[in-house]
Formats: C-alpha cells, structure tokens, sequence
C-alpha cells in the first residue's frame, strides 16, 4: 500500500509528493505549496450547498477562470492545468498536483445564488516554494579566536536558528549577521552547536560537535596586586598569569588541527567514572586538575593482573610507556588532561590511574571505563499504510546504541496518538493523523534529527454526524466497508479525504449507490403491487363478461 509521507530532507530544489494544505475560507488567505507537490485549498466548507461558484486565476481584469460548478457539476475550464488539478465538492477543496513556480499569485472565488446573482467573493494568495535542503555546517578560526560558523541550506526564504547544548545562543556568546546564517562564537565556547533551518514548507536540522579553536589557552590566577584574572587567550602574546608571584591554572589548548572526527571530553576525576569516545575521534579525559603537584603517576590499562602502563610521569616529565599508541597519545601536564586521538574499539576497556608521593608510596588509586562508540548517522524515515488505516513510521540510523524519541508538530505523541515498538525506532500512528513527524535519534555521542510532514493514509473518510438513534459518531473510517452515516435519517457531513493521490470520491459514490438502491426498492414495491391488483381483478372482468 502506497504510504503518503513527504521527506523534508530534500536535496534538491524539487520535492516531489510533498503535500500542504491550506484553510482558504476567509478573504485574503496566504497560502505556501512545495515546488513539485500538491497543495490542497479549501474554499467552502461543503459546496453542494451553492447553486454556482467560480475559481479565478490572475488580478482583476486580467484573470482566468479554472474551475465552474453548476449544480453540483464541476467542470476545469484551464486546459493547460486540467491534467493537474481535481475539486472535492462534498468539502469544497480544490487540489493542485505537480505545483510550478508559475502558480504563484492571486486567485478569486466567487459564489452565486439560484438566480445567478454573485452571493460571496473571497480572494486569496498561493506562494509556491522549494523546501529547504539538509543544511550544511562550515567554520574558520578568526584571528581574536573566535570562531565563525556557517549553516548553508538550499531552498526558498530559509530562516535559520541556533542553539548550543539545546539553548539558546545569548549575545554575550556569539553574534550574528543580518541573514543569521553566518554566527561568530566568543573565545572558548565548546559544545554540541545546532543550526535549524526552515521556510514556510519544510524544516531541516544538523548538529555539530564543536571545540574552541587552536592556540588559544585559559587562564584563571590571582595576580600579586590581588586582581583576579580568568579567561580565555591567545597563547601567543600572552602576558596574562605568567608572573612567579601569581596562584595560577594555565590550561593549554588540547585542541589540534589535525584532529579529525568527533571529539568529546570526560572529568574523570572521580572514582568509577565511565566515559565515551567516538570512534575515529578525539577524546579528553582528565585525569586530575594539576599534575605538576604529584611527585610521581602512572597510567594504566586493563584489570588488575592483567594491565599495560600507558603513561608515567615523575618530576614533571612524561613519557608514553606503550609502544603501540605512542603516536596517538598526549599529556597535559598542567591540566591533568590525557588526549587520545584517531579512537578504535580496541581503546574501550578499563583504566587506572595511580599516583606516588614523594617517598614512592601509593597516595590514591581511582578506576575510569571507557566506551568508544559509533556516533549516530543521519537518520532516513520511512512509512507504510496498514490493513486498517494505522500508518507504521521507522526511523533507521547506524551508529552504536541509538535511542530514538518522536515528537509531532512540536509535541510529544501521546499514548492515544502512537504505539511504539520495545526499540522505539518504529511508531504505529492511528488513524487520521497528520502533521510535522520528527524523530530524533542520539546515543552517547552524537545526536542527529530528520523531520517529514505526514498526512493520514489513503482510502479513509472523516464521519460525522448523529445517528438515528441518537447515536454520535465522529471518526476516520476505511471508505471500504463502511456503514456509518449512510442511514438516510441521519444528520451528517462525511469528508471525503482529500489527501490521498488515488481519492476518486468514493464517500460521494457512497451515497450515490444508495439513493439509487432505494430507487430500486421503490419500484420493485410498485411493480409488485401492481402484478397483484391485476391477479385480483382479472378473473372478476371475465365473470362480468359471461
């Protein structure tokens, strides 16, 4: 079964099968379709209840007309978009399929009374854009160490947004220029940056781990005159916190050039700390927060009885005792910070550090756990219709123990809105809806999101109306099968789906089939009654006549 479903991540300017739809029953409407999809305009509620009504392109004077409806006959009077175009009348929604750029611009309703007398003129605007594409990220190091980033989308009228760690971005920690594609980061900022970009059809995001820039270190010392100094510097030039009277903490810059891959850090100065690392990345774990006050450490990896001396340091000197990761590995002192670059599998295990006061005796002892894992990739959605309207939703992703959350329009899927799976990469939502579909996925590594705008499968018809009975029943329905609001002594309005690519108005024919079954039943009954008065009458004629 053909699954209606629109990926907002479009890589080109085209998006084929990408469905809106708009509410144009008031005047002055503006309403927004993908470039190479279909829109949907509803313009009357229900439009068997005028006798006439007319659909305009084009400003006054200059327009043309595209649809007439005469007693419930509509009938496409542009040639040049009736392979394109179809009107539902029992909801009075008019549907335009393949949506060019020239489609753009100002159209007119206009509906007339059983004299033919114009009862109502409504006017509205269609803008016909490309959805954005998957936005890309890009940054430069400026000469301050700030960093400048970029976010570049294709599409028409992106809006872009920003946030680091899932905040906001204050103006204390970048500024942005006039398009708010572009950001400069102040000095030292690190954390996990997102750029959304959006525009009246779609919406798309990335994520990007980030790090401050190279040659840059932190000071944080109390000079001998008593200021207090603690921020980010150039290391060349800086004559910050380098008296031999000041307290100080110089941390250098773990940041290189050539580090390649993901990079996360770790305080590991506590006990039992478990850390993670990206595969192919660059890890920080601190160690301790100065080394130059232990007179002797080591570092090793492996459990007890069976570990490698990675790192020794004695008397502020360092040296890398294996072998086999010596050019992967650097030490800085005086932070306490080990740096492990170009991560395998192989680099997850345990650790130890131990360190050594000035007699040689063991003064502490603390275990960390590593995890390298593969980050998450770009997840990729897919759908399908089930037997009874549901719609089966999976988010698939590669990486290393992805956790997947939903979220429509904005809001968290209640438990009435979607069932999920013991994995919760794949969501059953029920029947009807439609909306923004975003799924997120993240593990302790990376996290990536894709969005899609779904819209509910096809074959179905929203019911409504009250039963003979007394009954209410407002609900989607499979067209197929169905048997509620056809009674002819209910009061109802049934809304044929106009979303569907195969909808022919099957709720019309519904009731179509069943004027004419009644029309049937009535003549069976006269014809019937009419055989048995001529039975009765006849052999009395024939009596009178002898």
């Amino acid at each position: 079964m053909e699954a209606v479903l629109g990926l907002l991540v479009i890589s080109a300017g085209v998006s084929h099968c990408l469905e809106t739809s708009c509410d144009a029953r008031q005047n002055g409407c503006q309403c927004y379709g993908a470039l190479g999809g279909t829109v949907y305009l509803q313009l009357v509620t229900d439009a068997t209840i005028y006798d006439e009504l007319s659909f305009y392109k084009g400003s006054t004077g200059a327009e043309t007309e595209i649809l007439r409806m005469k007693k419930d006959i509509w009938v496409i009077r542009d040639t040049r978009i009736k392979d394109r175009v179809h009107f539902f009348i029992n909801n009075g929604t008019f549907r335009l399929n393949n949506t060019r750029s020239t489609d753009s611009g100002e159209y007119r309703l206009e509906t007339f009374n059983s004299e033919g007398k114009s009862s109502g003129i409504r006017g509205l605007k269609l803008f016909i854009e490309a959805p954005v594409s998957s936005p890309q990220l890009s940054s430069e190091c400026l000469s301050h160490g700030e960093m400048r980033v970029s976010c570049s989308s294709e599409g028409d009228g992106p809006q872009y947004s920003w946030n680091l760690d899932g905040q906001t971005l204050r103006d204390t920690e970048a500024s942005a220029d006039d398009e708010t594609n572009t950001i400069t980061l102040k000095k030292g900022l690190s954390g996990d940056l997102t750029c959304t970009v959006r525009n009246h059809i779609s919406s798309d995001t990335v994520s990007s781990r980030i790090s401050h820039c190279p040659g840059l270190i932190y000071v944080n010392c109390t000079l001998s005159n008593g200021t207090k100094v603690s921020e980010w510097v150039n290391t060349i030039g800086n004559t910050l916190c380098i008296e031999s009277t000041t307290v100080a903490t110089v941390t250098e810059s773990p940041i290189s050039k050539t580090s390649t891959g993901l990079e996360t850090s770790c305080d590991a100065r506590q006990n039992g700390c478990q850390c993670y690392g990206a595969l192919g990345g660059t890890v920080y774990l601190q160690l301790v927060t100065d080394a130059t006050i232990y007179d002797e450490l080591s570092f090793y990896k492996g459990s007890t009885g069976a570990e490698t001396e990675i790192l020794r340091m004695k008397k502020d000197i360092w040296v890398i005792r294996d072998t086999r990761i010596k050019d992967r590995v650097h030490f800085f002192i005086n932070n306490g910070t080990f740096r492990l670059n170009n991560t395998r599998s192989t680099d997850s295990g345990e650790y130890r550090l131990e360190t050594f006061n000035s007699e040689g005796k063991s003064s502490g002892i603390r275990g960390l756990k590593l995890f390298i894992e593969a980050p998450v990739s770009s997840p990729q959605l897919s759908s399908e219709c089930l037997s009874h309207g549901e719609m089966r939703v999976s988010c698939s992703s590669e990486g290393d123990g992805p956790q997947y959350s939903w979220n429509l329009d904005g809001q968290t899927l209640r438990d009435t809105e979607a069932s999920a799976d013991d994995e919760t990469n794949t969501i059953t939502l029920k029947k009807g809806l439609s909306g923004d579909l975003t799924c997120t996925v993240r593990n302790h590594i990376s996290s990536d999101t894709v969005s899609s705008r779904i819209s509910h499968c096809p074959g179905l018809i929203y019911v409504n109306c009250t039963l003979s009975n007394g009954t209410k029943v407002s609900e989607w329905v499979n067209t197929i099968g169905n048997t509620l609001c056809i009674e002819s002594t209910t009061v109802a309005t049934v809304t044929e789906s106009p979303i569907s690519k195969t909808s022919t108005g099957s709720g019309f024919n519904v009731f179509v089939y069943f004027q004419l079954a009644e029309v049937f039943i009535l003549l069976t009954i006269c014809l019937g009654s009419y055989w048995f008065y001529k039975k009765k009458t006849c052999p009395q004629e024939q009596d009178d006549g002898q």
